[in-house]
């Protein structure tokens, strides 16, 4: 992913004020006033191409998934309309975004910029978190800098038409944003929007329990094709939940059947039925779509 340089504001106001002495100058002096107003205008114009830049921040080409058990607003948009217009025309409503700390940016070291990846794998600074926001997230962040990864999740492009576009970030809160185990790889995860009890068996609670170590964990499970095998709904088709290659449990009858076709499509979209779990001691909980 390319490294990416911003414009902490817009030299618009700077430009302007330019020509204004420009033409002052001008009227002033004649001849000497315009050679020494076009020299102000070449001065500016450099200025504003690398004096008001915040240092470049590189992009780590290692991404890391961050939950996505949570909704976030993104501010600043309306400067980047036509960015935004432009991957919404594209087809990519729905790209991955970056998180990217910014503790040198001048304004506030404390900011977290987003960017939104194209098709082709760029990516394009999109607005930031709003300032109560970033404090929060910053201090993860910068963990996940440290070692070479940037945080990425899901997002959503809205509005547009007679509307400014906005954009919404899919990410769970700073206590949950990391994963304490994520073995599966980059395919994404389902939206994490309810939470859904699991039945487990005696076996399923000792697997669970180790899994746990006597704290709430927070992990990715898949979610698999199978048959209860006691009960009156025994033979029926519902889903089983794998950690690890392991199985911990199933899904109630009633439960299996409401999030059958999800699973289904979300399968054939990205090729595994992943979501985000919960385990404490020995149970586990699903967070599933609505």
């Amino acid at each position: 992913m390319a490294t990416q340089e911003r414009s902490d504001t817009s030299p618009t106001a700077a430009l302007i004020l330019v020509v204004v002495i420009a033409t002052i100058l001008t009227f002033t002096f004649g001849r000497t006033g315009l050679l020494a107003a076009v020299g102000l205008f070449v001065l500016s114009v450099v200025a504003a191409r690398f004096m008001h830049r915040t240092p470049a921040t590189p992009v780590p080409a290692r991404l890391r998934r961050l939950s996505t058990a949570g909704r976030l607003a993104v501010v600043g948009e309306p400067r980047y309309q036509q960015t935004i217009r432009d991957l919404a025309c594209a087809g990519n409503a729905e790209p991955t975004a970056v998180l990217v700390p910014e503790p040198r940016n001048r304004h506030d070291r404390r900011a977290v910029r987003v960017d939104l990846l194209r098709k082709d794998g760029s990516a394009t600074t999109v607005g930031y978190l709003m300032k109560d926001d970033a404090r929060r997230y910053q201090p993860k962040l910068l963990e996940l800098a440290q070692r070479g990864e940037a945080g990425s999740c899901p997002a959503r492009i809205v509005g547009g038409r007679r509307q400014h576009y906005g954009v919404h970030l899919h990410v769970g809160g700073p206590e949950i944003l990391l994963f304490d185990h994520d073995g599966l790889g980059d395919a994404p995860t389902m939206p994490a929007d309810y939470a859904v009890n699991v039945i487990s068996s005696a076996d399923d609670q000792e697997i669970l329990r180790d899994i746990s170590a006597g704290r709430a964990v927070h992990v990715i499970a898949e979610l698999r094709d199978c048959q209860i095998g006691t009960g009156i709904h025994e033979g029926a088709r519902t889903l089983e939940v794998v950690l690890d290659g392991e199985r911990v449990g199933e899904l109630p009858y009633a439960t299996g059947q409401r999030y059958a076709a999800v699973v289904r499509d979300w399968r054939k979209r990205t090729g595994r039925a992943l979501c985000e779990a919960v385990v404490i001691s020995r149970s586990i909980r699903l967070l599933l779509p609505k």
